[in-house]
């Protein structure tokens, strides 16, 4: 988990119901329980709304050219409000994004499946 501490881009891929399926960029998460549990915010968008079809999600997250990490992740629990999603808008208005952090409306609980490296297992 510490991969998620460096400078990088993430990518998280949803599918709904039917297996279709949705890529979005996404800020690091939340790490929580030991790196057992992360946290994402979400807005009422496609990544949202494939999740409450189909909990199972995977995050990417690239901090080289041929390095960063895979997440296999696995919605638990969705929070319209709370610590994690104050802390996360807190995140989105110290960068500089203002409006998206007006946005997000959802602290996304997954628990960590497995973790992988960028490339291989």
């Amino acid at each position: 988990m510490e991969e998620l501490e460096k400078e990088g881009i993430g990518i998280i891929g949803t599918a709904d119901s039917s297996g279709k399926v949705n890529l979005a960029i996404y800020s690091p998460p939340l790490v929580k329980d030991k790196g057992k549990t992360v946290v994402f915010g979400a807005t009422h968008r496609i990544t949202y709304q494939n999740l409450t079809q189909n909990p199972y999600a995977m995050f990417m997250y690239i901090t080289g050219r041929w390095s960063g990490m895979r997440m296999v992740l696995k919605l638990v629990k969705i929070e319209q409000e709370g610590k994690e999603l104050e802390e996360i808008k807190e995140r989105f208005v110290n960068m500089g994004y203002d409006k998206l952090a007006q946005e997000i409306r959802y602290a996304l609980h997954f628990e960590v499946e497995a973790v992988y490296p960028l490339k291989g297992r």
